[in-house]
């Protein structure tokens, strides 16, 4: 391309046949702004690959690399190495764009100044043919409240697809191909706590679609499988020093992995071998927070598991929800 493109969009193919076409039917409507459309087919064996060339051929926007299959991480990271656009977006190759979605993003992030830029999408259930909104609710405006949410597992905020991202956070930055699930969190998670301004928009502007063949769908091992984003999680907020700050949460979305696969008695039983010595790693007593001092002594003292069951039983008798969270 002669100039620079607005916005470079990465998405990752592997053995997407069954619904490549709508998602580059939908990268084609998109008229404004300028961008560039990098395609990048993870060692695909159905027809995936000719399917990409074939589309590249007819749209002098997209270009199409044939990498030998690494998973979508090391196919994402390819395709940040490859952009050349003023901002980064990211697809994947079984979902689709609504109408205008890029430049709704883009002209917010021009007029603003915001560095990142999320929207809200809609879920299509391909085997129902349902749709369902999901929109974020109350909108949080701190990238350190973000933060705290991308750490609970928040729905809109932990997707990088559904988001403009100015190119300069990426400075140094990869997504972590050691981690297979979870690994648009441990990217969020760092790009949040360098960027200064972002913003959330109230449009519909991206289709996920779930089916039998969706990257989450079948997960076996739910805890197991989410350990290495946990793991990578931690590494991150001592990186930043914030782990303390954000202790309460973290030791959370510990115990809720954990749990929904496990049980809470299960949970509770293994707390101490198994998610204790994770939660406490790199943990520095004195920069805890006033208001989580008691949970911490509770957790490092060993008498958590106790706590927490009693108060999940307070919560079955009263009704009243309760939570580590504030």
């Amino acid at each position: 391309m002669n100039r620079q493109a607005d916005i470079s969009i990465i998405v990752p193919c592997y053995n997407a046949d069954r619904y490549l076409n709508i998602c580059l039917e939908s990268l084609k409507a998109q008229k404004q702004p300028e961008i560039e459309m990098i395609l990048i087919d993870d060692g695909s064996t159905d027809a995936t690959g000719a399917i990409l060339d074939r589309f590249a051929e007819g749209e002098p926007r997209a270009k199409v690399i044939h990498v030998k299959n690494g998973g979508v991480s090391s196919a994402r990271n390819r395709g940040l190495e490859l952009a050349g656009g003023r901002y980064i977006a990211f697809m994947d190759a079984d979902d689709a764009l609504e109408e205008n979605s890029l430049q709704l993003l883009y002209q917010h992030a021009v007029r603003s100044g915001a560095q990142i830029v999320s929207a809200n999408h809609t879920l299509f259930e391909v085997e129902n043919n349902r749709r369902v909104q999901v929109e974020v609710e109350p909108v949080v405006q701190q990238p350190s409240e973000i933060i705290k949410e991308i750490i609970h597992m928040h729905r809109i905020y932990n997707n990088i697809w559904n988001k403009l991202y100015d190119r300069a956070l990426f400075d140094g930055l990869s997504l972590d191909e050691s981690v297979r699930i979870g690994e648009d969190a441990i990217l969020n998670l760092q790009l949040y706590s360098r960027a200064k301004r972002v913003a959330h928009l109230p449009e519909y502007t991206y289709v996920y679609r779930v089916h039998g063949s969706s990257a989450m769908a079948g997960i076996k091992g739910y805890s197991d499988a989410h350990q290495p984003m946990l793991r990578a999680m931690s590494g991150i907020l001592l990186a930043e020093g914030v782990k303390e700050r954000y202790f309460r949460d973290y030791l959370q979305s510990c115990v809720w992995i954990d749990e929904k696969e496990r049980g809470i008695r299960a949970c509770m039983d293994t707390f101490d071998a198994r998610v204790r010595p994770l939660v406490m790693e790199g943990l520095c007593p004195r920069r805890i927070a006033r208001q989580d001092e008691r949970l911490y002594r509770l957790v490092a003292g060993g008498h958590f598991p106790a706590f927490y069951m009693l108060m999940r039983i307070r919560e079955k008798i009263t009704g009243k929800r309760w939570g580590i969270r504030r």
